[in-house]
Parts: structure tokens; C-alpha cells; sequence
């Protein structure tokens, strides 16, 4: 009659029922050992009741750094005193820490950008700033004909067209070198 499989359903479709009922304590302070992280259905409920950015570190959590998911990190998270979390708010606290703390490991390791590069990033946004007044100039012609030059949206345009001109010719040789 009762197996210990058969509990262990019982107790996670009560925690789900309980979830959706909202007569469990506030969802950061479910114990995580009252959960069946293996059950995605759980696991989505839960995510539901944080909020996005919460959400979305639970899931994480559950997915990366959960010593027993198909996905783990390899590094269990801990928190000042060496434990495991025993809530989901200290998962998610937990796994935001690490989380940002691997991202700053990972811009840290990225060496600075080639002055080149940011030249040439540079000269990419100023023709694409250029190919949008091209166009913008080009509906004005569809629509206006001959008297587009002779409008004032015309003359704006033409106005940013020599700017974006001036900076391309300033920054050429920083792009292609000084020989071009």
C-alpha cells in the first residue's frame, strides 16, 4: 500500500496543491529538503511565485548548481559557513552571488579592446547612422518629389549627413591605417 516512492509522490503533489493554495510559508523560505527538485512540475510552481530575476536564479539553481542535476557545475555552492542552502531564498541568494562572481571572472579575463577595434566599431555605427539618413532622404524624394531638398527635414538630414562625413574622414586612418 504505501511505498516509499509512493510517500515521496504524496508529499510532492501535497507541496504543489499547498503551492498553488498558497498555505505554505512565503516561497523563499521553503525548506529546499521538502522539495523534489527531479520534478520539474514543482520546480516551475516555484518559480512562478518569484519573481523573474528570482525565477530565473531558482531554475539556474536547480539546473547548475544542484549537486545531484544531470547539468552540475562541479562546485557546490555554500554559503559564509561552509552549508549547502537550506531554503530556496538562500539558493537563489546563493546562486545569484556565484553567478555575478562568474561573470566578473569572465569580463575580467577579456583582454581590453584594440584601439583599432573600437575605432572600427566606431566607423560601423556612423555608416549605419549614414545608411539611415540615405534611406530617410530616400522617402522624402518618394514623397515629395523634387521639392524634397527645399524642406527643412531635408536640410536636417543633410546637416547630420556632413557630421557623420567629418567623423568618418577623422577616424579613416585609425580604421584602415594611416597609408588608406
Amino acid at each position: 500500500m504505501g511505498t516509499p516512492e509512493g510517500f515521496a509522490m504524496t508529499r510532492t503533489f501535497l507541496l504543489f496543491v499547498g503551492l498553488l493554495g498558497g498555505c505554505t510559508p512565503a516561497v523563499r523560505d521553503i525548506a529546499l529538503s521538502d522539495i523534489d527538485l527531479s520534478n520539474m512540475q514543482t520546480v516551475q510552481t516555484i518559480r512562478e511565485r518569484l519573481s523573474p530575476q528570482e525565477g530565473a536564479a531558482f531554475a539556474d539553481y536547480v539546473v547548475r548548481h544542484h549537486i545531484k542535476s544531470a547539468h552540475y557545475c562541479g562546485q557546490p555552492l555554500l554559503n559564509n559557513d561552509g552549508e549547502a542552502p537550506d531554503t530556496v531564498g538562500e539558493a537563489v541568494d546563493l546562486t545569484v552571488r556565484r553567478d555575478a562572481g562568474d561573470r566578473s571572472i569572465l569580463v575580467a579575463a577579456q583582454p581590453p579592446a584594440h584601439p583599432r577595434e573600437l575605432a572600427k566599431d566606431h566607423w560601423d555605427k556612423l555608416i549605419r547612422n549614414r545608411d539611415n539618413i540615405i534611406d530617410a532622404q530616400a522617402r522624402l524624394r518618394l514623397e515629395y518629389g523634387d521639392d524634397a531638398k527645399r524642406r527643412s527635414d531635408w536640410m536636417s538630414l543633410e546637416t547630420r549627413m556632413i557630421e557623420i562625413d567629418r567623423n568618418l574622414l577623422a577616424i579613416k586612418p585609425n580604421v584602415f591605417g594611416s597609408g588608406t
